[in-house]
């Protein structure tokens, strides 16, 4: 028989928990959180790709929004793109710290043999709230126009295969 401790029990649910929740790969159709890639059709051959990530690694953003315009590419028949326009913006949301005080009102029943007497407490009420760390994101745009046949000689020209 196999003898488990709690410590031991917890210390394999938690790495089960933290396996489950970073499977997830970062590379993917954005959903309701709205992280991961997504395009809008401008018209036949332009297409603005988006890329949101957690942190604030624009070149991790980058290289899945460019590996994203690819692969758009490729499905719709063109052999490269080149890159109309390119932007990144980080995010942070600064922690909310707070420090509060009041006073709390108490009533407090003194009961004796016969009687009941009732009187009010005021004390004094303190609260801290402390918020570990701040969230950031980052989120790459790319507006790029799809060609077919010979690919220009620019540096934002980019064939219609996976980065």
């Amino acid at each position: 028989m196999i003898k488990i401790t709690v410590t031991q029990l917890f210390a394999v649910l938690s790495l089960l928990l933290l396996s489950a929740c970073s499977s997830q790969s970062a590379y993917r159709a954005a959903q309701d959180s709205g992280y991961g890639y997504s395009e809008q059709q401008i018209s036949d051959n332009y297409y603005r790709v988006s890329f949101k990530a957690r942190g604030d690694d624009r070149g991790k953003a980058r290289t899945y929004a460019m590996r994203r315009a690819s692969e758009l590419t490729q499905a719709r028949g063109y052999d490269w793109f080149v890159i109309v326009q390119n932007d990144a913006t980080t995010e942070r949301e600064a922690p909310a710290n707070q420090i509060s005080t009041g006073y709390r009102q108490t009533t407090v029943h003194d009961c004796g043999l016969l009687t009941c007497r009732s009187r009010t407490v005021h004390e004094p009420d303190y609260s801290v709230s402390l918020s570990a760390g701040s969230r950031e994101q980052v989120d790459v745009v790319l507006e790029i126009r799809m060609g077919k046949g010979v690919m220009p000689e620019n540096a934002d020209a980019h064939p219609a295969h996976p980065v």
